[in-house]
């Protein structure tokens, strides 16, 4: 969520922030699935800060540009990413600002502002605190057998490709699915109540994807094919794009300049030409910062160059992504950014990572921790779609 104090706003307005709401809800995942612990959580999360960025202070100032101890327990203790409005978290100042208990806050009746997490999950993930709390004060004997916890090997990478949202894992009848069901106040039209996908055929296709488009012999091949196949499309088009907003900026500069023109050879232009002339002005004007406002977007997003050869300082070989241990799969799903987007119109699943010159040294090193730990795959599956983008 974000406040709006660093924009100039007197009154706060909860508001999800597109490019963190989703890191919020892959740490209440964390928590409640692995039951991992605040630090865990912000290890994980400064693997890729790009992917999971920090929380921002109010005071940017204050900001230590990752994620900590504090930052993550601040997510997971904080009921307004639920929707709601909560009061009397804290005691009194003559009680010396403690923490008042759950019990003693006050909710709103209503949702104040669009939720991130449900209420359920946000109670499911302060259960684990206070689990964890009586397992570090439970002395003497025997522990108590732990139950399983479930495993959702691809939570957090799987989006769905209709509405953008994060799907998570759930299990039925021995199967383990990714499923989307927003609520039905935000369901986009044509979505589904509810989307599943079987994990299965999904590990399926990325184990294929990883050990041919990544760790194949031919994997540097297979890129430039597709690389020639799109033939610098993508960046003929961006320049296309560039090429016309300098064109409208440069044609809206010089009527901006000749917009009065009119007036100067009239001695007593009428109020209703001056009017009319400033109104062209102040259309003229705004067109002109929108046009300038639009090229700066272009540049700054512009795409950048493919670099194959990043692949040849990767190893070679087979690997079983099935076979690994759940903290070296995420850590080598997360070095290489791997996202997933579910087309359930076509039944695919489109896997793309990303390799660039600042961090492909650290790919390697995971890559070689796991090369060699199978057979290559070779199962035929709908799923794993390839796509990998590499940058120099």
């Amino acid at each position: 969520m974000a406040a709006r104090r660093e924009q100039g706003a007197t009154k706060h307005v909860l508001v999800p922030d597109e490019v963190r709401g989703p890191v919020v809800q892959a740490i209440f995942e964390m928590r409640i699935d692995e039951r991992l612990g605040y630090q865990e959580i912000a290890d994980r999360l400064n693997v890729d800060l790009e992917r999971s960025p920090p929380p921002v202070a109010t005071a940017k100032s204050r900001s230590v540009g990752r994620w900590t101890y504090s930052s993550v327990r601040d997510v997971l203790c904080n009921p307004k990413y639920t929707g709601y409005m909560v009061w009397n978290r804290k005691a009194t100042s003559s009680a010396g600002g403690r923490s008042n208990p759950p019990e003693a806050w006050v909710w709103s009746g209503q949702p104040t502002h669009p939720g991130l997490v449900t209420i359920e999950v946000f109670t499911e993930a302060q259960r684990v605190a206070r689990d964890n709390v009586r397992s570090r004060s439970r002395s003497g004997g025997p522990s108590r057998p732990k139950k399983p916890r479930r495993v959702f090997a691809l939570r957090s990478y799987m989006a769905c490709g209709l509405c953008g949202r994060r799907m998570f894992g759930k299990q039925d009848s021995g199967h383990t699915y990714y499923v989307c069901s927003p609520k039905r106040a935000y369901l986009p039209d044509g979505h589904p109540a509810v989307i599943r996908v079987r994990e299965k055929p999904l590990l399926e296709g990325l184990n294929e994807f990883f050990n041919r488009e990544i760790f194949g012999a031919h994997r540097r091949e297979r890129l430039q094919a597709l690389l020639a196949h799109l033939d610098g499309e993508h960046l003929d088009e961006h320049q296309r794009q560039v090429a016309t907003a300098k064109a409208k900026i440069k044609d809206l500069a010089r009527r901006q300049a000749r917009v009065l023109d009119p007036l100067e050879n009239l001695e007593e232009p009428t109020p209703a030409l001056v009017q009319r002339v400033n109104e062209r002005a102040a259309e003229i004007a705004a067109d002109l910062k929108a046009e300038q406002a639009r090229l700066r977007e272009l540049q700054e997003t512009a795409p950048l160059r493919p670099a194959p050869e990043l692949l040849d300082l990767l190893p070679t070989g087979p690997v079983d992504l099935e076979l690994l241990p759940e903290p070296t799969l995420r850590r080598l799903l997360d070095v290489f950014g791997l996202k997933m987007h579910h087309d359930r119109e076509n039944s695919l699943v489109e896997c793309e990572v990303t390799i660039t010159s600042e961090i492909v040294d650290m790919q390697r090193d995971v890559a070689n921790v796991v090369v060699g730990s199978g057979r290559a795959g070779s199962v035929g599956t709908p799923y794993g779609e390839p796509r990998a983008w590499l940058h120099p």
